[in-house]
């Protein structure tokens, strides 16, 4: 099967306006048939992202194209299974799962209520094993003000490559990054999983609860909008060798 895809040029600047992604021609198996869903996607020369809507009661086969894979839960109720788990495993909401390309993965839906699953292909692969937080309290710091814990950061998952953060943020809180980079360029993909606004060295933008964003800005500044907030981070360096041929392959 063939799915549309759109590439974004990427620059240094942030690379496309955030989207709720909503309709596309995109083909999904729904309980074992082909038919088409409201799934979207959004791309650059780095990540492809897909929301995938799953209605109680039924399942998705997720084709990764042969490509490494992020999961991120939106709603209560889903299942994962793969060729390597024994048994279905519970996702809960917000929960974010790295896996590796040819995992053969399926999702379910055991709730009550129809659940989102985001699906963020990355696009290069490299050779170094990624390393998965296997101790939450160990991959966890926390964001102070002054004396004062206002939210945690996960590291959830790295190769030196490719990493993936968590964050919670308390409301009223504010979090400053900075991503910047000696040995390359990062290429920083956001997903909400509730409201916020990110500044991104002077562009602002409001992201709803499963929007997006991706760019390549050095420094991003989280506000909460008044209320708890959310999100997860995917962070892919290109290596300034990597121009010359390097270490990344990409399909």
């Amino acid at each position: 099967m063939t799915r549309p895809r759109t590439l974004v040029v990427a620059a240094l600047q942030c690379l496309f306006a955030p989207v709720l992604l909503a309709q596309a021609n995109t083909q999904v198996m729904v309980a074992e048939k082909s038919m088409p869903l409201a799934a979207a996607f959004q791309e650059n020369s780095y990540f492809y992202l897909s929301r995938i809507e799953i209605p109680a009661g039924s399942g998705n086969k997720i084709d990764q194209q042969e490509h490494d894979t992020v999961l991120i839960t939106l709603g209560d109720g889903l299942t994962l299974s793969t060729r390597t788990l024994p048994v279905s495993m519970q996702l809960e909401d917000g929960e974010v799962r790295y896996l590796s390309r040819g995992s053969g993965v399926a999702v379910a839906n055991a709730g009550s209520a129809a659940a989102t699953l985001i699906a963020v292909e990355l696009k290069q692969h490299w050779d170094p094993e990624i390393r998965l937080c296997s101790d939450v309290s160990k991959c966890t710091r926390p964001i102070r003000l002054g004396e004062t814990v206002i939210g945690e950061t996960i590291s959830l998952f790295t190769n030196g490559f490719v990493t993936a953060y968590k964050h919670r943020l308390e409301r009223g809180g504010t979090l400053s990054s900075s991503y910047f980079s000696s040995r390359g360029i990062d290429h920083l993909l956001f997903i909400a999983l509730s409201d916020l606004v990110l500044s991104f060295q002077g562009t602002e933008v409001t992201l709803k609860r499963g929007q997006s964003y991706a760019c390549e800005a050095a420094s991003v500044d989280v506000d909460t909008l008044g209320s708890e907030a959310s999100w997860v981070v995917i962070r892919v360096e290109t290596p300034k060798k990597q121009a010359a041929g390097g270490a990344a392959v990409s399909w």
